[in-house]
């Protein structure tokens, strides 16, 4: 069975850094392959990535979310086939809608592949301007993220930091937020917190600043 997970983020938030922390320091030694979006931002380094051991495929028609939805499905198909991966890391454009490529990948009819988990890189210092400016294609990332990590955290007050958690919030409730600075966060913890039944007690152990985790709406 081949994990897929999805690591969005605005234009500049640091999804692609975020993504070879956690090839570095989570997925060693899992056979990965990295589909990328050629809308997105700079790609990974491709001596990184052949030093990882880790195959690319650039989708060079358009937008994963929209043009391509009719072909990513027999994209990913073909991307099982021939390199059957552990793990499947989709990394969409900047300005696309998470929404619509959780859609895409979850209509695949497919026993090979589970969708693992979708997180979203938001940049601390933006937020606010971001929502502001770009309204619906920002927010979206935010609703729909099984996992929010802040980048640039440690470039921010305490009160703007605080205002950029409010407006998270605001958008999803029952999301955990990472605060916490990328070069003292272990990336095994960001995959703790992605557990369904995370308790609070197991990420201060791991002395993580991470807001609390609320439950679910009850609707």
């Amino acid at each position: 069975m081949t994990k897929i997970d999805i690591i969005s983020g605005f234009l500049g938030a640091g999804k692609t850094t975020f993504i070879k922390k956690m090839i570095e320091e989570v997925f060693k030694g899992e056979k990965i392959v990295l589909i990328e979006n050629e809308f997105g931002e700079v790609g990974i380094d491709g001596g990184f990535l052949k030093d990882a051991g880790i195959e690319i495929t650039e989708m060079n028609s358009g937008c994963i979310c929209c043009s391509l939805v009719g072909d990513f499905g027999k994209n990913l198909h073909e991307v099982i086939e021939k390199f059957h991966p552990d793990r499947i890391l989709i990394e969409p454009s900047g300005v696309g809608k998470l929404s619509d490529v959780i859609k895409a990948v979850s209509t695949i009819n497919s026993d090979e592949m589970e969708l693992d988990n979708f997180i979203t890189v938001v940049d601390a210092k933006k937020c606010r301007m971001y929502t502001k400016n770009f309204g619906e294609f920002y927010n979206n990332q935010v609703e729909h993220a099984s996992l929010i990590v802040l980048s640039r955290s440690q470039d921010v007050t305490e009160f703007q930091l605080q205002e950029c958690l409010d407006i998270l919030k605001c958008l999803n409730d029952h999301t955990p937020i990472i605060t916490t600075a990328w070069d003292k966060l272990n990336g095994l913890d960001i995959i703790n917190a992605c557990e369904v039944n995370i308790q609070e007690e197991l990420l201060h152990e791991h002395d993580l600043s991470l807001i609390h985790i609320s439950e679910p709406t009850r609707r």
